[in-house]
């Protein structure tokens, strides 16, 4: 597990090192630039045989991440890397940048200010130290240029862009760009990643990403001194060996049970996916409640399946009652359509409350257009996972403020419905309306036909097996994406397929 900030909450770490604990300002401020530099240097190490031809620049504003681009130049220039600074702050700037550039002047390092002709395109590598994590109004006027030439030496080929912290112009909360942004090939940034380093756009401006400990007090610290640290996170390889755990003296009855309802007369393939990933999972049993129709092609794709199926005109009550006290989690909605039948298993499933319940697709929709009032249980717990459009039709909200908004879209849904939502995106949100985990998994080729109905059943099987309804959310999001990963390294993003997909979680869960 790998701890995420917004900026509220990176501010709250550097004032709780610097006010309660006494770490000076320029300590920490010195510990980051030492970062940055080691990075580059690093960096130039592997692309170039001789360092001393090489040439960077420092672009400063006069806050403190300008500071620590000056520091940066003084550093570099220590190591025998010759570094000029350039300053685009217009005001007399933070103590410590005052601080920082006295240093720098008295050292005799090159020092501009930034006109109209300096030309970016002569230095091998650009130092991004404009603004940092606290930039909240959108760039113009001259700011605006300044990017703007930095952007045009990048794309000229003749230079490679390093960000200090954040690229500058990025929200640090959210990734929106205010305005215009930096477009980096590097981002070295401190203490802990940032959300808006992980959304899009601002993910897609911020290259390749370095986290670098920049000396602030330990997280066992942080956790009882700064309110919300750790809320905010995502997974590495290592969650998925620690929560999932096999057991030598096991059967099909110790892994859970599930059932899966979905597939209608047309979408007979959603039930076949969904259950193939559930399958896939680890759970012991899986069986299908689906449309008479779909029963013929489900065993032959999936023998190991049980199935229940129905007719649009059958009594469904009893034959409910027997699956969902059989099954340990429900899962609805993958090609259910949206008649009065889906509407009828959608209401029941919601009514089960003694279940964990995963609510997908057509099920959304129906408790969108039917205008559904639900809840989730202390009994069970209910897990929704829409995709921007369904959240716009749950909320009454545009796609557009959703997108722009996912952890606060989120957030509020799951606290008014007492549920987990996961709101699925390039960067799907998961929460359960306090702790938030920001999935980096996966890739463009998930966009595809099937690839939510294999994640509903990748939950299922995950939920039937016992694991915390929240971490088994985390956990499956993590394992779709990478199980993507892997089928695009197979088959490229452009052919991959969800059944790919769901081939692929056997390998992710490989042991």
């Amino acid at each position: 597990m790998r701890y995420l900030t917004d900026s509220h909450t990176m501010k709250s770490v550097d004032a709780c090192s610097i006010q309660e604990f006494g770490i000076p300002s320029v300590v920490l401020m010195e510990r980051a630039a030492l970062g940055v530099s080691a990075f580059l240097r690093k960096i130039i190490a592997e692309n170039t045989r001789q360092e001393s031809s090489i040439k960077v620049v420092c672009v400063c504003g006069s806050g403190n991440n300008g500071a620590d681009g000056i520091a940066v130049a003084r550093q570099l220039n220590e190591n025998g890397i010759y570094a000029d600074i350039v300053l685009v702050g217009t005001s007399a700037g933070t103590d410590e940048y005052r601080l920082q550039k006295s240093i720098a002047e008295k050292l005799g390092i090159h020092c501009d200010e930034y006109d109209s002709n300096t030309d970016f395109g002569e230095y091998d590598y650009i130092v991004d130290a404009i603004f940092g994590i606290g930039l909240s109004r959108k760039i113009e006027g001259r700011y605006a240029q300044i990017i703007q030439a930095v952007n045009n030496a990048r794309d000229k080929g003749t230079s490679k862009v390093v960000a200090v912290d954040i690229a500058s112009g990025i929200s640090a909360d959210n990734g929106q760009i205010q305005g215009v942004a930096v477009r980096a090939d590097y981002t070295v940034t401190f203490g802990y990643n940032k959300t808006g380093i992980m959304f899009y756009p601002g993910a897609s401006y911020s290259g390749s990403v370095e986290v670098i400990n920049a000396g602030f007090v330990t997280d066992e610290i942080l956790h009882s001194k700064v309110e919300g640290f750790g809320s905010i996170f995502t997974y590495d390889d290592k969650d998925a060996g620690r929560l999932l755990v096999r057991k030598p003296d096991s059967n099909k009855g110790t892994y859970g049970r599930t059932l899966i309802i979905a597939g209608s007369k047309n979408m007979g393939g959603a039930a076949i996916l969904s259950a193939s990933a559930a399958y896939r999972s680890g759970t012991g049993l899986v069986k299908v409640l689906t449309h008479e129709v779909n029963k013929t092609a489900l065993l032959c794709r999936m023998p190991e399946c049980l199935i229940s199926t129905y007719l649009d005109n059958m009594p469904l009550a009893a034959e409910l009652k027997a699956d969902f006290e059989w099954a340990k989690s429900i899962a609805v909605g993958p090609g259910l359509s949206m008649n009065g039948v889906a509407a009828e298993l959608t209401r029941c499933v919601l009514e089960r409350e003694d279940k964990v319940r995963i609510l997908d697709a057509d099920a959304l929709n129906i408790i969108a257009a039917e205008h559904i009032d639900y809840k989730g249980s202390s009994e069970g717990k209910i897990i929704i996972t829409p995709h921007i459009m369904e959240m716009s039709r749950l909320t009454g909200k545009t796609a557009a403020d959703i997108k722009e908004h996912m952890i606060e879209s989120a957030k509020e849904y799951a606290i008014q419905h007492s549920c987990i939502c996961i709101l699925k995106d390039a960067r799907t949100v998961v929460t359960d309306g306090q702790k938030v985990y920001i999935n980096c998994t996966g890739n463009d080729g998930m966009s595809t036909g099937g690839c939510g109905d294999v994640l509903t059943g990748l939950i299922a099987g995950m939920t039937a097996m016992g694991l915390d309804a929240f971490e088994a959310a985390c956990l499956s999001v993590y394992v779709h994406g990478k199980a993507g990963d892997y089928a695009a390294a197979g088959k490229g993003r452009v052919g991959m397929t969800a059944a790919d997909i769901s081939e692929a979680i056997a390998y992710v869960l490989k042991r």
